[in-house]
Protein backbone atom coordinates (compact mmCIF):
# COMPACT_ATOMS: atom_id res chain seq x y z
CA UNK A 1 0.00 0.00 0.00
CA UNK A 2 3.16 2.25 0.53
CA UNK A 3 4.70 1.49 -2.63
CA UNK A 4 1.10 2.30 -4.38
CA UNK A 5 0.94 5.80 -2.81
CA UNK A 6 4.48 6.50 -2.75
CA UNK A 7 4.29 4.93 -6.79
CA UNK A 8 0.98 7.75 -7.13
CA UNK A 9 3.38 10.97 -5.28
CA UNK A 10 5.94 10.09 -7.88
CA UNK A 11 3.45 10.50 -11.32
CA UNK A 12 1.80 13.61 -9.65
CA UNK A 13 5.22 15.41 -9.18
CA UNK A 14 5.62 14.16 -12.73
CA UNK A 15 2.41 15.69 -14.35
CA UNK A 16 2.79 18.82 -11.84
CA UNK A 17 6.51 19.49 -13.83
CA UNK A 18 5.17 19.09 -17.38
CA UNK A 19 2.79 21.49 -16.97
CA UNK A 20 5.37 23.71 -15.86
CA UNK A 21 7.15 23.12 -18.40
CA UNK A 22 4.74 23.77 -20.85
CA UNK A 23 3.10 26.60 -18.82
CA UNK A 24 3.86 30.10 -20.10
CA UNK A 25 7.01 31.69 -18.89
CA UNK A 26 5.27 34.32 -17.17
CA UNK A 27 2.99 32.21 -15.15
CA UNK A 28 5.67 29.62 -13.90
CA UNK A 29 7.04 30.57 -9.57
CA UNK A 30 9.76 32.90 -9.85
CA UNK A 31 12.40 34.38 -7.41
CA UNK A 32 12.47 38.27 -6.73
CA UNK A 33 9.95 40.90 -6.50
CA UNK A 34 8.25 42.81 -3.77
CA UNK A 35 4.86 42.12 -2.75
CA UNK A 36 2.64 45.02 -1.48
CA UNK A 37 0.24 44.72 0.75
CA UNK A 38 -2.76 47.55 2.28
CA UNK A 39 -3.66 46.99 5.56
CA UNK A 40 -6.91 48.72 7.19
CA UNK A 41 -5.41 48.34 11.16
CA UNK A 42 -2.24 50.30 12.47
CA UNK A 43 -0.21 47.42 14.22
CA UNK A 44 2.33 49.41 17.11
CA UNK A 45 3.94 46.59 17.99
CA UNK A 46 4.93 42.67 16.71
CA UNK A 47 5.98 41.03 19.73
CA UNK A 48 3.21 38.43 20.33
CA UNK A 49 3.15 38.83 24.21
CA UNK A 50 2.52 42.60 24.10
CA UNK A 51 -1.26 43.37 23.75
CA UNK A 52 -2.18 45.18 20.31
CA UNK A 53 -5.39 47.23 19.26
CA UNK A 54 -5.71 44.92 16.18
CA UNK A 55 -4.27 41.03 17.73
CA UNK A 56 -4.97 39.76 13.85
CA UNK A 57 -3.31 42.23 11.57
CA UNK A 58 -0.54 42.17 14.14
CA UNK A 59 -0.06 38.07 14.07
CA UNK A 60 -0.52 38.16 10.12
CA UNK A 61 2.29 40.00 9.98
CA UNK A 62 4.20 38.54 13.01
CA UNK A 63 3.81 34.69 11.18
CA UNK A 64 6.49 35.29 8.89
CA UNK A 65 8.65 36.39 11.33
CA UNK A 66 8.26 34.38 14.06
CA UNK A 67 7.17 30.49 14.15
CA UNK A 68 5.58 28.31 16.76
CA UNK A 69 6.33 24.44 17.63
CA UNK A 70 3.56 23.18 14.90
CA UNK A 71 1.27 24.88 12.67
CA UNK A 72 -2.20 23.95 11.11
CA UNK A 73 -2.57 23.12 7.50
CA UNK A 74 -5.58 24.08 5.49
CA UNK A 75 -7.91 21.44 6.71
CA UNK A 76 -7.11 21.60 10.34
CA UNK A 77 -4.78 18.99 11.03
CA UNK A 78 -1.27 19.49 12.98
CA UNK A 79 1.88 19.70 11.23
CA UNK A 80 5.42 20.05 11.91
CA UNK A 81 6.59 23.33 12.75
CA UNK A 82 9.91 24.46 14.44
CA UNK A 83 8.99 20.87 16.22
CA UNK A 84 9.27 18.50 13.64
CA UNK A 85 8.11 15.26 16.31
CA UNK A 86 6.20 15.14 19.39
CA UNK A 87 4.93 12.25 21.88
CA UNK A 88 2.54 12.61 25.17
CA UNK A 89 2.29 10.43 27.90
CA UNK A 90 -1.07 8.49 28.31
CA UNK A 91 -2.72 10.97 30.29
CA UNK A 92 -1.94 14.08 27.61
CA UNK A 93 -0.52 15.73 30.31
CA UNK A 94 3.34 15.81 29.85
CA UNK A 95 3.94 16.49 26.13
CA UNK A 96 7.91 16.18 24.70
CA UNK A 97 8.48 18.33 21.68
CA UNK A 98 11.94 17.32 19.95
CA UNK A 99 13.33 20.89 18.20
CA UNK A 100 14.56 20.84 14.33
CA UNK A 101 17.65 22.42 13.13
CA UNK A 102 16.72 25.97 12.75
CA UNK A 103 18.33 29.01 13.24
CA UNK A 104 17.41 32.92 14.60
CA UNK A 105 17.79 36.07 11.95
CA UNK A 106 20.90 36.78 14.30
CA UNK A 107 22.83 33.60 13.42
CA UNK A 108 22.47 31.48 16.69
CA UNK A 109 20.62 27.97 16.77
CA UNK A 110 17.51 27.75 17.78
CA UNK A 111 17.69 25.26 21.47
CA UNK A 112 15.20 23.95 23.92
CA UNK A 113 16.42 26.67 26.42
CA UNK A 114 15.03 29.43 23.90
CA UNK A 115 12.11 27.55 23.62
CA UNK A 116 11.50 27.53 27.20
CA UNK A 117 12.03 31.19 27.85
CA UNK A 118 9.26 32.00 24.94
CA UNK A 119 6.87 29.45 26.15
CA UNK A 120 6.99 30.34 29.94
CA UNK A 121 4.50 32.12 31.98
CA UNK A 122 2.25 31.36 29.78
CA UNK A 123 -1.96 32.19 30.38
CA UNK A 124 -1.98 28.31 31.24
CA UNK A 125 -0.10 27.91 33.71
CA UNK A 126 2.14 24.63 32.04
CA UNK A 127 5.50 23.88 33.42
CA UNK A 128 8.01 24.54 30.65
CA UNK A 129 11.26 22.44 30.68
CA UNK A 130 14.20 21.59 28.64
CA UNK A 131 14.57 17.93 28.93
CA UNK A 132 17.70 18.30 26.93
CA UNK A 133 19.78 20.83 24.48
CA UNK A 134 17.03 20.54 21.67
CA UNK A 135 13.63 18.69 23.28
CA UNK A 136 11.12 20.86 25.05
CA UNK A 137 8.69 19.45 27.81
CA UNK A 138 5.23 20.25 29.02
CA UNK A 139 3.35 19.46 31.84
CA UNK A 140 -0.26 20.66 32.61
CA UNK A 141 -1.92 19.82 35.97
CA UNK A 142 -5.02 18.21 33.83
CA UNK A 143 -4.92 16.77 30.21
CA UNK A 144 -4.68 18.75 27.27
CA UNK A 145 -5.79 16.70 24.53
CA UNK A 146 -5.11 18.99 21.52
CA UNK A 147 -1.57 20.62 23.19
CA UNK A 148 0.06 20.65 19.34
CA UNK A 149 -3.10 22.31 17.88
CA UNK A 150 -2.71 24.72 20.85
CA UNK A 151 0.96 25.32 20.50
CA UNK A 152 0.73 26.48 17.10
CA UNK A 153 -1.31 29.87 17.59
CA UNK A 154 0.36 32.68 17.60
CA UNK A 155 0.58 33.21 21.02
CA UNK A 156 3.13 30.84 21.54
CA UNK A 157 5.76 31.83 18.78
CA UNK A 158 9.52 30.93 19.53
CA UNK A 159 10.94 35.05 19.75
CA UNK A 160 13.97 35.80 21.04
CA UNK A 161 15.08 38.75 22.86
CA UNK A 162 18.31 40.29 22.17
CA UNK A 163 20.49 42.13 24.45
CA UNK A 164 19.46 45.21 22.28
CA UNK A 165 15.84 44.60 23.28
CA UNK A 166 15.22 44.15 20.04
CA UNK A 167 13.14 40.55 18.46
CA UNK A 168 15.16 37.87 16.34
CA UNK A 169 12.59 34.97 14.83
CA UNK A 170 13.10 31.98 12.89
CA UNK A 171 10.73 32.32 9.89
CA UNK A 172 10.93 33.24 6.33
CA UNK A 173 11.25 36.86 6.37
CA UNK A 174 13.12 38.97 8.64
CA UNK A 175 12.11 42.42 9.75
CA UNK A 176 14.27 45.35 7.72
CA UNK A 177 12.21 47.99 8.10
CA UNK A 178 9.78 48.84 11.00
CA UNK A 179 7.34 51.94 11.51
CA UNK A 180 5.02 51.23 14.17
CA UNK A 181 1.51 52.13 12.74
CA UNK A 182 2.55 52.77 9.34
CA UNK A 183 4.69 50.14 7.73
CA UNK A 184 6.54 47.26 7.35
CA UNK A 185 9.14 45.82 5.16
CA UNK A 186 10.07 41.97 5.44
CA UNK A 187 13.11 40.77 3.42
CA UNK A 188 13.28 37.31 2.19
CA UNK A 189 15.10 35.04 5.12
CA UNK A 190 18.22 33.81 2.71
CA UNK A 191 18.82 30.71 5.23
CA UNK A 192 15.42 29.83 5.88
CA UNK A 193 15.33 25.58 7.49
CA UNK A 194 12.17 25.48 4.96
CA UNK A 195 13.87 27.23 2.09
CA UNK A 196 14.04 30.44 0.58
CA UNK A 197 10.91 31.85 0.28
CA UNK A 198 9.89 33.46 -3.58
CA UNK A 199 9.90 37.26 -2.63
CA UNK A 200 12.47 39.11 -2.26
CA UNK A 201 10.39 41.22 0.21
CA UNK A 202 6.72 41.78 1.49
CA UNK A 203 5.90 45.36 2.23
CA UNK A 204 3.00 46.16 4.49
CA UNK A 205 1.10 49.70 4.13
CA UNK A 206 -0.80 50.54 7.34
CA UNK A 207 -3.76 52.36 8.29
CA UNK A 208 -5.19 52.52 4.29
CA UNK A 209 -8.88 53.84 3.99
CA UNK A 210 -11.08 52.89 1.71
CA UNK A 211 -10.51 55.70 -0.59
CA UNK A 212 -6.82 54.93 -0.28
CA UNK A 213 -7.26 51.37 -1.49
CA UNK A 214 -9.50 52.06 -4.37
CA UNK A 215 -7.02 54.38 -5.91
CA UNK A 216 -4.24 52.71 -5.03
CA UNK A 217 -5.47 49.75 -7.24
CA UNK A 218 -6.01 52.11 -9.90
CA UNK A 219 -2.47 52.99 -9.53
CA UNK A 220 -1.31 48.95 -9.59
CA UNK A 221 1.48 49.02 -7.26
CA UNK A 222 -0.13 46.87 -4.95
CA UNK A 223 -0.36 43.40 -5.02
CA UNK A 224 -3.52 43.06 -2.24
CA UNK A 225 -5.66 45.09 -0.03
CA UNK A 226 -8.20 44.40 2.65
CA UNK A 227 -11.71 44.78 1.72
CA UNK A 228 -14.97 45.51 3.78
CA UNK A 229 -17.56 43.35 2.90
CA UNK A 230 -19.76 46.66 1.56
CA UNK A 231 -17.06 46.82 -1.36
CA UNK A 232 -17.64 43.73 -2.88
CA UNK A 233 -20.50 44.61 -5.23
CA UNK A 234 -18.90 46.79 -6.55
CA UNK A 235 -15.20 44.69 -7.23
CA UNK A 236 -17.78 41.46 -8.33
CA UNK A 237 -19.36 43.72 -10.88
CA UNK A 238 -15.34 45.12 -12.42
CA UNK A 239 -14.23 41.67 -12.27
CA UNK A 240 -11.85 41.98 -9.83
CA UNK A 241 -10.04 38.77 -8.09
CA UNK A 242 -11.31 38.93 -4.61
CA UNK A 243 -11.03 35.89 -1.69
CA UNK A 244 -13.46 35.33 0.63
CA UNK A 245 -12.79 33.25 4.18
CA UNK A 246 -15.82 31.39 5.26
CA UNK A 247 -17.73 32.67 7.74
CA UNK A 248 -15.07 32.64 10.61
CA UNK A 249 -14.99 36.13 12.51
CA UNK A 250 -17.04 36.06 15.16
CA UNK A 251 -18.77 39.87 15.62
CA UNK A 252 -19.81 39.44 19.63
CA UNK A 253 -21.67 41.79 21.73
CA UNK A 254 -19.81 41.75 25.67
CA UNK A 255 -20.73 42.90 28.25
CA UNK A 256 -18.23 44.11 30.59
CA UNK A 257 -17.40 42.38 33.82
CA UNK A 258 -19.47 43.31 37.12
CA UNK A 259 -15.88 43.97 38.94
CA UNK A 260 -14.43 45.90 35.72
CA UNK A 261 -17.83 48.00 35.98
CA UNK A 262 -17.60 48.38 39.39
CA UNK A 263 -14.38 50.00 39.03
CA UNK A 264 -16.03 52.46 36.80
CA UNK A 265 -18.58 53.41 38.86
CA UNK A 266 -21.74 52.06 36.50
CA UNK A 267 -23.63 49.52 37.76
CA UNK A 268 -23.64 46.15 36.13
CA UNK A 269 -26.64 45.24 33.71
CA UNK A 270 -28.79 42.82 34.86
CA UNK A 271 -29.31 39.38 33.34
CA UNK A 272 -32.91 40.03 31.99
CA UNK A 273 -32.27 43.27 30.32
CA UNK A 274 -29.25 41.36 28.88
CA UNK A 275 -31.55 38.45 27.76
CA UNK A 276 -34.09 40.92 26.63
CA UNK A 277 -31.36 42.45 23.80
CA UNK A 278 -30.30 39.32 22.55
CA UNK A 279 -33.60 38.58 21.92
CA UNK A 280 -34.13 41.96 20.17
CA UNK A 281 -31.35 41.92 17.90
CA UNK A 282 -32.24 41.31 14.42
CA UNK A 283 -29.11 38.95 13.92
CA UNK A 284 -30.49 38.42 9.93
CA UNK A 285 -30.97 41.89 8.95
CA UNK A 286 -27.33 42.74 10.16
CA UNK A 287 -25.92 39.85 8.03
CA UNK A 288 -27.85 40.36 4.84
CA UNK A 289 -27.89 44.10 4.66
CA UNK A 290 -25.28 45.67 6.85
CA UNK A 291 -22.48 43.08 6.26
CA UNK A 292 -23.76 42.23 2.55
CA UNK A 293 -24.67 38.90 3.24
CA UNK A 294 -20.99 38.01 3.57
CA UNK A 295 -21.73 37.00 7.13
CA UNK A 296 -24.41 34.59 9.09
CA UNK A 297 -26.49 34.86 11.78
CA UNK A 298 -25.01 33.79 14.52
CA UNK A 299 -25.93 32.38 18.04
CA UNK A 300 -22.65 30.32 19.54
CA UNK A 301 -19.36 31.39 19.75
CA UNK A 302 -17.80 29.00 16.95
CA UNK A 303 -19.69 28.89 13.65
CA UNK A 304 -21.73 26.00 12.52
CA UNK A 305 -19.50 24.69 9.87
CA UNK A 306 -16.85 24.24 12.59
CA UNK A 307 -18.95 22.45 15.31
CA UNK A 308 -22.35 20.96 13.49
CA UNK A 309 -23.90 22.03 16.97
CA UNK A 310 -24.52 25.94 16.35
CA UNK A 311 -28.36 25.65 15.65
CA UNK A 312 -29.23 24.00 18.92
CA UNK A 313 -28.09 28.02 20.35
CA UNK A 314 -31.19 29.89 20.75
CA UNK A 315 -30.10 33.05 18.44
CA UNK A 316 -33.64 33.96 16.77
CA UNK A 317 -35.58 37.14 17.24
CA UNK A 318 -38.21 37.20 19.76
CA UNK A 319 -40.02 40.70 20.50
CA UNK A 320 -42.25 39.34 22.40
CA UNK A 321 -40.24 37.87 24.59
CA UNK A 322 -37.40 40.92 25.36
CA UNK A 323 -40.83 43.15 26.00
CA UNK A 324 -42.32 40.77 28.66
CA UNK A 325 -37.78 40.35 30.52
CA UNK A 326 -38.05 44.33 30.09
CA UNK A 327 -41.05 44.21 32.29
CA UNK A 328 -39.67 42.17 34.57
CA UNK A 329 -36.86 43.56 35.23
CA UNK A 330 -38.83 47.24 35.64
CA UNK A 331 -40.27 46.08 38.24
CA UNK A 332 -37.27 45.13 40.36
CA UNK A 333 -34.33 47.61 38.75
CA UNK A 334 -33.92 50.82 37.52
CA UNK A 335 -32.78 49.80 33.73
CA UNK A 336 -30.61 52.58 32.41
CA UNK A 337 -29.51 53.51 29.22
CA UNK A 338 -26.80 50.64 27.96
CA UNK A 339 -23.52 52.38 26.30
CA UNK A 340 -22.04 50.33 24.14
CA UNK A 341 -18.73 50.88 22.72
CA UNK A 342 -17.53 49.95 19.33
CA UNK A 343 -14.37 50.01 16.95
CA UNK A 344 -13.94 53.84 15.55
CA UNK A 345 -12.17 52.74 12.97
CA UNK A 346 -14.50 50.26 11.36
CA UNK A 347 -17.36 51.78 9.65
CA UNK A 348 -19.56 48.34 9.63
CA UNK A 349 -19.12 48.46 13.32
CA UNK A 350 -20.91 51.97 13.45
CA UNK A 351 -23.29 50.77 11.41
CA UNK A 352 -24.31 47.46 13.03
CA UNK A 353 -24.19 49.37 16.69
CA UNK A 354 -26.87 51.38 15.25
CA UNK A 355 -28.63 48.50 14.02
CA UNK A 356 -28.88 47.22 17.65
CA UNK A 357 -29.73 50.54 19.35
CA UNK A 358 -32.59 50.62 16.41
CA UNK A 359 -33.85 46.86 17.17
CA UNK A 360 -33.57 47.47 21.48
CA UNK A 361 -35.60 50.36 21.01
CA UNK A 362 -38.31 48.18 19.86
CA UNK A 363 -38.14 46.12 22.63
CA UNK A 364 -38.45 48.99 25.43
CA UNK A 365 -34.79 49.57 25.95
CA UNK A 366 -32.04 52.23 25.51
CA UNK A 367 -28.84 51.81 23.97
CA UNK A 368 -26.64 54.53 23.59
CA UNK A 369 -23.59 53.50 20.79
CA UNK A 370 -20.36 55.63 20.80
CA UNK A 371 -17.02 55.06 19.04
CA UNK A 372 -13.75 54.37 21.14
CA UNK A 373 -10.11 53.98 19.77
CA UNK A 374 -9.03 51.03 22.49
CA UNK A 375 -11.68 48.17 22.78
CA UNK A 376 -9.85 45.01 21.38
CA UNK A 377 -7.50 44.29 24.23
CA UNK A 378 -8.42 43.37 27.64
CA UNK A 379 -6.27 45.66 29.62
CA UNK A 380 -8.21 48.43 27.04
CA UNK A 381 -11.75 47.17 27.95
CA UNK A 382 -10.97 47.14 31.76
CA UNK A 383 -10.85 51.55 31.45
CA UNK A 384 -13.64 51.28 29.03
CA UNK A 385 -16.60 53.99 30.60
CA UNK A 386 -18.90 51.33 28.60
CA UNK A 387 -21.36 48.80 29.58
CA UNK A 388 -20.78 46.63 26.47
CA UNK A 389 -18.37 46.82 23.43
CA UNK A 390 -19.26 45.27 20.16
CA UNK A 391 -16.35 43.41 19.21
CA UNK A 392 -15.02 41.34 16.21
CA UNK A 393 -12.82 38.26 16.89
CA UNK A 394 -11.24 36.30 14.31
CA UNK A 395 -11.52 32.37 14.81
CA UNK A 396 -7.74 31.27 16.31
CA UNK A 397 -7.70 27.67 14.90
CA UNK A 398 -9.53 25.44 12.94
CA UNK A 399 -9.76 22.74 16.05
CA UNK A 400 -12.97 23.36 17.80
CA UNK A 401 -11.70 23.00 21.50
CA UNK A 402 -8.51 25.10 20.64
CA UNK A 403 -10.55 27.85 19.04
CA UNK A 404 -13.23 28.05 22.10
CA UNK A 405 -10.50 28.16 24.65
CA UNK A 406 -8.82 31.30 22.73
CA UNK A 407 -12.26 32.62 22.23
CA UNK A 408 -12.45 32.62 25.82
CA UNK A 409 -9.46 34.00 26.87
CA UNK A 410 -9.85 36.94 24.37
CA UNK A 411 -12.81 37.75 25.78
CA UNK A 412 -11.82 37.70 29.74
CA UNK A 413 -13.70 34.71 30.48
CA UNK A 414 -13.27 32.27 33.49
CA UNK A 415 -9.96 30.39 33.25
CA UNK A 416 -12.74 27.69 34.12
CA UNK A 417 -14.19 27.88 30.54
CA UNK A 418 -10.69 27.68 28.62
CA UNK A 419 -9.79 24.71 30.40
CA UNK A 420 -12.87 23.01 30.34
CA UNK A 421 -12.49 23.53 26.26
CA UNK A 422 -9.12 21.85 26.15
CA UNK A 423 -10.29 18.65 28.01
CA UNK A 424 -13.25 17.93 25.92
CA UNK A 425 -12.60 15.18 23.63
CA UNK A 426 -16.25 15.17 22.41
CA UNK A 427 -18.72 17.47 20.34
CA UNK A 428 -21.36 17.03 23.23
CA UNK A 429 -18.91 17.93 25.82
CA UNK A 430 -17.24 21.07 24.17
CA UNK A 431 -21.15 21.99 23.49
CA UNK A 432 -21.43 22.07 27.00
CA UNK A 433 -19.03 24.11 27.52
CA UNK A 434 -19.95 26.47 25.43
CA UNK A 435 -23.55 26.78 26.43
CA UNK A 436 -22.22 27.67 30.24
CA UNK A 437 -20.27 30.26 28.61
CA UNK A 438 -23.24 31.56 26.43
CA UNK A 439 -25.45 30.92 29.71
CA UNK A 440 -25.90 34.24 31.71
CA UNK A 441 -26.59 36.62 28.33
CA UNK A 442 -22.62 38.62 29.30
CA UNK A 443 -21.96 37.65 25.84
CA UNK A 444 -24.62 37.76 22.64
CA UNK A 445 -23.19 36.30 19.29
CA UNK A 446 -24.56 38.50 16.02
CA UNK A 447 -22.61 36.87 13.02
CA UNK A 448 -20.14 35.11 11.65
CA UNK A 449 -18.15 37.39 9.06
CA UNK A 450 -15.94 36.34 6.31
CA UNK A 451 -12.81 38.06 5.54
CA UNK A 452 -12.44 39.70 2.00
CA UNK A 453 -9.11 40.30 0.25
CA UNK A 454 -8.33 41.85 -3.19
CA UNK A 455 -5.62 40.38 -5.36
CA UNK A 456 -3.66 42.22 -7.94
CA UNK A 457 -3.93 39.42 -11.01
CA UNK A 458 -0.08 39.12 -11.30
CA UNK A 459 0.05 37.49 -7.73
CA UNK A 460 0.20 33.76 -7.34
CA UNK A 461 -0.40 31.25 -4.74
CA UNK A 462 -1.41 33.58 -2.06
CA UNK A 463 -3.79 31.20 0.20
CA UNK A 464 -6.29 32.16 2.73
CA UNK A 465 -7.43 29.68 4.99
CA UNK A 466 -11.12 29.12 6.53
CA UNK A 467 -9.69 31.33 9.47
CA UNK A 468 -8.91 34.01 7.25
CA UNK A 469 -5.53 33.60 8.17
CA UNK A 470 -2.57 33.98 5.22
CA UNK A 471 -0.64 31.42 4.01
CA UNK A 472 1.66 33.46 2.25
CA UNK A 473 4.85 30.82 2.11
CA UNK A 474 4.77 30.04 -1.56
CA UNK A 475 3.32 33.30 -2.91
CA UNK A 476 4.97 34.95 -6.01
CA UNK A 477 4.46 37.76 -8.28
CA UNK A 478 4.37 38.25 -12.55
CA UNK A 479 7.57 40.39 -13.25
CA UNK A 480 9.35 39.63 -10.81
CA UNK A 481 13.81 40.31 -11.55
Amino acid sequence: MKRLRLRSVAASSLLLLGLLATAPASLRPRYGGTVRVLLHDRVNSLDPAVEDDYPATRDRIAALVFETLTSMDAQGQVRPGLADAWSSDSSKRVWRFQLRLAHFHDGSLLTAADAVAALAGNVYGWKVTAADRQTVMIESVSPVVHMPEMLALPGFAVVKRLSDNSLAGTGPFVVRTWQPGQRAVLAANEDYWGGRPYPDSIEFQMGATLRDQLLQRRLGPYSAAEMPPDQLHTLDQANQNVQLSRASDLLVLLFLHPDTASARSRKPVDPRVREALADAINRTAISNFILQKHATPASGLLPQWLTGYEFLFPGGMNLDRARELRADAAGLVIISPIALAYDFSDPLAKLAAERIALDAREAGLTVQPYAETHINSLRARASLNADAVLLRLPLASLEPSVALAAAANDLGLSGDIAGAALRATRPEDLYDVESKALQNFRLIPIAHVSQALWLNQGVHNWRQLATGAWDLDQVWVEGAK
